[in-house]
């Protein structure tokens, strides 16, 4: 008798929902998913009923005539449904669409309509927002409601309609090299750019963190930040796939947060700077025991000082993993480096991101022409391996452009010393022009972020007439500290050229920040050059 194909598929593939299987085999009665709502209700799910769960999605969906290399999206807040319709999904080869719930209506409708989505899961308490444009979503055929509300549009279904029926696993011959997921970097251009990740590049994301940071089965990971971006939803993968339990929350409060580490022992999460400082401030973040935390990842933006020092004074045995990925490399780590305080920054400089990572991604600093930069001159950040992307949907020009040379060229300018420490300069796009002069944001960020009496910072041009751009940054200060303008660009001007000295700083008590958590800096820059104009 002659083995098939799909028998020879199943028998050494790399597929996201075997690896759900073989966890809920492995420990079927352990909990996979502690969920925790906004207002603090909360349920849970062992990996054995995920696995039944999202087997029954599966099943359901292919009667329905969902096949492999469907679109199928989802905009929601984090949930256990968006991670058993994820899994279903990989378990028959269609895409899962994360669709950000902060874009404006017609922004999402350019999505589902430029993604081709056949079924489009939408959480009821988003549903309002989407009324104006659900009627032109013409290609969608099947809507379906996440949450509990008993009530919905006329044709639509509810999510708990998909769980009866059969819970064995779906044999569909899927390839290690098909799409698993098309999430979308930038929602709001005429031309979005839409990331495609396959199976393999998930685990190879998986292998590459794993090596380099040790998650084990025993570590307890909180997820707050949203299950639409590409971190989230590869460390909900990867704590699946290493049979760890996953505490979340419905979206990032600061408060629940604290005290979610506290109840369950967290020991991991990875969140921007920006979490980890809200949290800080919060008034239960010294009163509660947060020993526990050891292994947290920071990515996206300057570490400031403050945000090392204060979590020292309550998690002592906590290293802050600072790392450098993004979607197009399925937030792999590039670079890797840990600190447990802030004497261990090498050159106390907070742009610091680490060394080369091992194992799934390759880096090189490179000049305009891709030639190799010397140590301590800034240059483009290109990449290979296992994890970079597959390409853009439907985006074969940017693919020429950002593939050239067999390398992913990712628009991060990165420098490194001769140690091999690795320093984040900026985005191209985001360096400011200053009197003929190149400035990293990033540079000035981390001068910035070593004044004591500084909690955050952004640092960005704003047009001038003599400079062209000027730059300038908006603080937030520590609780009880008190600082003049004039103080901390005169702190700047002793540490910076002076053409990177700011000239203008602005106190804020908040930052605006992106659902992913990211400073905005585009907001900054509009609501002080209107100010200013």
């Amino acid at each position: 008798m002659s083995i098939t194909a799909l028998e020879m598929n199943l028998l050494r593939r790399q597929n996201l929902g075997d690896s759900l299987r073989r966890s809920a085999l492995t420990a079927p009665n352990k909990p996979a998913i502690i969920y925790y709502t906004t207002d603090g209700a909360s349920r849970s799910v062992t990996y054995a009923e995920l696995n039944r769960r999202a087997n029954a999605v599966a099943h359901n969906l292919m009667q329905r005539g969902i096949t492999k290399g469907d679109k199928v999206a989802a905009l929601s807040r984090n949930s256990i449904e968006f991670l058993v319709l994820g899994y279903a999904l990989h378990k028959i080869g269609a895409w899962l669409v994360p669709i950000n719930f902060m874009l404006q209506p017609p922004d999402v409708q350019h999505l589902i309509t430029f993604s081709e989505t056949k079924w489009f899961f939408v959480e009821d308490a988003l549903l309002g927002n989407m009324s104006p444009v659900l009627d032109k979503l013409t290609g969608v055929q099947q809507f379906v409601q996440f949450g509990p509300s008993p009530s919905r549009p006329a044709g639509w279904m509810a999510f708990d309609e998909l769980l009866p029926g059969p819970t064995h696993d779906p044999e569909v011959l899927i390839e290690s090299d098909d799409v698993a997921t098309l999430l979308f970097t930038s929602g709001t251009e005429s031309a979005p750019k839409g990331v495609l990740s396959t199976h393999a590049n998930y685990y190879a994301a998986h292998l590459g963190w794993s090596m380099n940071i040790g998650y084990s089965k025993d570590d307890r990971f909180l997820v707050s930040i949203p299950l639409i971006h590409m971190a989230a939803y590869l460390f909900c993968t990867l704590c699946l796939t290493h049979q760890i339990t996953i505490v979340m929350t419905q979206s990032p409060q600061p408060v629940q947060m604290i005290e979610l580490i506290e109840r369950h022992r967290i020991t991991a999460t990875a969140l921007p700077p920006t979490l980890y400082v809200a949290m800080i401030a919060c008034p239960n973040f010294k009163t509660c025991d947060l020993s526990s935390a050891s292994k947290f990842v920071s990515w996206a933006s300057t570490i400031p000082k403050a945000m090392i020092d204060g979590w020292k004074q309550v998690a002592p045995h906590l290293r802050f993993y600072s790392g450098q990925g993004m979607s197009e490399t399925t937030a792999a780590p590039q670079t890797v480096g840990s600190i447990g305080s802030w004497d261990e920054m090498p050159n106390g400089d907070g742009r610091w991101v680490g060394w080369p990572a091992a194992y799934c991604i390759e880096l090189r600093l490179v000049d305009d022409e891709d030639k190799d930069v010397p140590i301590g001159t800034a240059g483009e950040q290109i990449v290979r391996g296992p994890a970079v992307m597959k390409g853009y949907y439907k985006n074969e020009e940017t693919n020429q452009r950002v593939f050239r040379g067999g390398w992913f060229h990712t628009g991060d300018v990165m420098f490194r010393d001769a140690e091999g420490n690795h320093f984040f300069a900026d985005r191209k796009k985001d360096m400011i022009k200053s009197g003929g002069e190149n400035v990293y944001c990033q540079e000035v960020e981390s001068v910035l972020g070593t004044h004591p009496a500084v909690m955050q910072c952004a640092v960005f041009g704003l047009p001038d007439e003599r400079w062209g751009e000027a730059v300038a940054a908006a603080v937030i200060a520590r609780a009880g500290s008190t600082v003049t303008e004039a103080e901390l660009i005169e702190y700047c001007r002793e540490r910076l050229a002076g053409f990177k000295t700011p000239k203008r700083i602005f106190f804020r008590t908040s930052m605006p920040i992106s659902a992913a958590n990211k400073l905005l800096k585009r907001e900054l820059k509009a609501e002080y050059a209107k100010a200013l104009a």
